[in-house]
């Protein structure tokens, strides 16, 4: 994932997160592929957006991104957005997914950067709801997705 270093000022848990995130694992993650292609292009308070270049490994038979990656690319995206919610309860953590709904409306051909905005719409103690739109280089909503994370870091 890349990220500029003025976020590190405005958003230090996210800052740190990304930067946690893309040190060097004894054993890689299956998504590392994906994530290493993300660029977060602006984060503000309940608000995340990436820009993402498709790529043929990326897509299906038919020439688009593949639906598993676009599931991915939701799940990894509006779990960063947890770390820039402003609410009442501040989250260390990503936490774990609980519920990810996906639609899909319009295919992605590779080539196309895509870009990813993720709204928060709630955070509370022990769970998070995060939706996100994915859009083509046209500006068209192509994907949208909803997602319940769980704060594993939370006291019950």
């Amino acid at each position: 994932m890349k990220i500029d270093p003025s976020y590190a000022k405005s958003h230090p848990e996210l800052f740190e997160m990304i930067t946690f995130y893309n040190l060097k694992r004894e054993s890689a993650c299956w998504d590392d592929l994906i994530g290493q292609q993300l660029v977060l292009v602006d984060a503000a308070r309940d608000k995340i957006v990436w820009e993402f270049e498709v790529q043929e490994t990326h897509c299906n038979q038919l020439g688009n991104l593949h639906g598993g990656c676009v599931a991915t690319l939701i799940d990894l995206c509006t779990s960063f957005a947890t770390l820039v919610s402003d609410r009442k309860a501040q989250w260390t953590s990503m936490g774990v997914s609980t519920d990810l709904a996906v639609t899909y409306m319009l295919g992605v051909p590779a080539g196309e950067t895509i870009r990813i905005e993720c709204k928060v719409q709630r955070v509370g103690k022990s769970l998070a709801n995060l939706h996100s739109t994915i859009y083509n280089s046209a500006g068209k909503p192509c994907y949208s997705g909803s997602h319940t994370k769980f704060c594993i870091t939370s006291k019950l």
